[in-house]
């Protein structure tokens, strides 16, 4: 037994310094100024194993170096926790996959948005567009609760080409979906993170949040520790400490497809407690429900929640299995989970820092997912 945890502490190293390496890299080739990774894992005698890596810095004005605890925006990676706080509450019966928006929402009657289904909206069925820069047409000032009502009721009517049922990726409807589940279960998203994600998880609350519901204290604190985003000509500001988002930052910085900051251990903590689940080895949520969310659908790759793993060019790289599902964020952010090496890979960067321009990340996430996994597997 010795014997077996020196391996497998050697592994850990072994993975954490080839994670360091491969961050640095990306520093050093400007794919971003910093980043943070977290792995978790079941070694061959199903020991859990961790590990952690950082690189870089903050960026921005009054940068800091990167350290494994340092927040991320991590946009889209949202909607696997709004999908399975969505997951909890339909386990409780607080709502279905089968209610409609306009059950919830009288103002999306008649809409495309209001015909759509809770599932409709949490697979990228629901026939909506894929994204619309409400942000910039919502006659109210921006993060009140009037620009709160336009922009959801605005998103209710701009419907996509194709007919609900067709994948097409949608925040407008993960926007719908998170208002849905708000009014649901009659509390606000960012008590519903608290209540069905970070507490039964055991996350501590400045590792994972809605920055926008946060108080001027807390978020003082968050932008001091956080990783700096872009400088957003519509905010005139480098974005720190507040969602890089824009229809987000509208609708007051907490909603269904963007808003949420994390640390790489948050997050694959999270990560873990759903593929866990998966598996039948956690109470997170019940393993039937998890089956529905990760079944493949027809029209695309998009499941509840999550993406399958491409055939092709996949940002997972090659090595992790045809089981594997994640989501990418907009500002440099993923997960993958690995079922066949009960693996999950969390990776958080800030490459939009200071520019979304810069698309060097296309390249870089297949590569490290590819080095870390092959010395998991070595």
């Amino acid at each position: 037994m010795r014997h077996a945890g020196a391996v497998g502490g050697s592994r850990r190293e072994r993975v954490r310094a080839e994670a360091r390496r491969l961050l640095a890299a990306g520093v050093t080739g400007t794919v971003f100024p910093g980043a943070t990774a977290c792995l978790s894992w079941r070694s061959r005698d199903g020991e859990l194993e961790w590990a952690e890596a950082s690189a870089g810095t903050t960026g921005g004005p009054g940068a800091k170096p990167v350290a494994d605890d340092t927040p991320f925006d991590l946009a889209s990676l949202t909607k696997p926790i709004v999908s399975s706080i969505a997951l909890r509450l339909v386990a409780r019966g607080a709502i279905s996959f089968d209610t409609r928006a306009d059950a919830l929402m009288p103002d999306a009657r008649g809409t495309p948005g209001g015909a759509a289904t809770l599932e409709q909206l949490l697979t990228h069925r629901s026939g909506l567009a894929p994204w619309g820069g409400l942000y910039l047409d919502v006659p109210h000032d921006p993060g009140t609760s009037a620009a709160r009502r336009w922009i959801l009721a605005e998103a209710c009517r701009r419907p996509d080409e194709g007919a609900p049922g067709r994948a097409v990726y949608s925040d407008l409807g993960y926007m719908l979906a998170g208002e849905m589940l708000a009014r649901a279960a009659g509390r606000d998203l960012d008590d519903l993170l608290k209540q069905e994600i970070v507490r039964p998880l055991g996350i501590a609350e400045d590792q994972m949040m809605y920055a926008g519901a946060l108080a001027p204290d807390r978020r003082a604190d968050l932008a001091r520790r956080c990783a700096a985003t872009e400088r957003d000509d519509w905010r005139g500001v480098m974005v720190r400490g507040e969602v890089h988002d824009e229809n987000c930052a509208a609708l007051g910085g907490v909603a269904g497809h963007a808003g949420m900051f994390a640390s790489a251990r948050a997050m694959a903590t999270f990560g873990r407690a759903y593929l866990d689940s998966r598996n039948g080895k956690a109470e997170f949520l019940p393993q039937e429900i998890v089956g529905r969310a990760l079944q493949v659908r027809p029209g695309g790759t998009h499941r509840l929640g999550w993406d399958g793993k491409s055939p092709e060019n996949s940002a997972a790289g090659k090595r992790m299995s045809a089981e594997t599902f994640g989501h990418l964020g907009f500002t440099g952010t993923s997960i993958y989970c690995d079922p066949t090496r009960d693996l999950v890979i969390v990776l958080l960067t800030n490459r939009v820092c200071p520019s979304r321009a810069n698309e060097k990340i296309k390249g870089f996430r297949p590569a490290f997912h590819d080095g870390v996994v092959a010395v998991i597997d070595g």
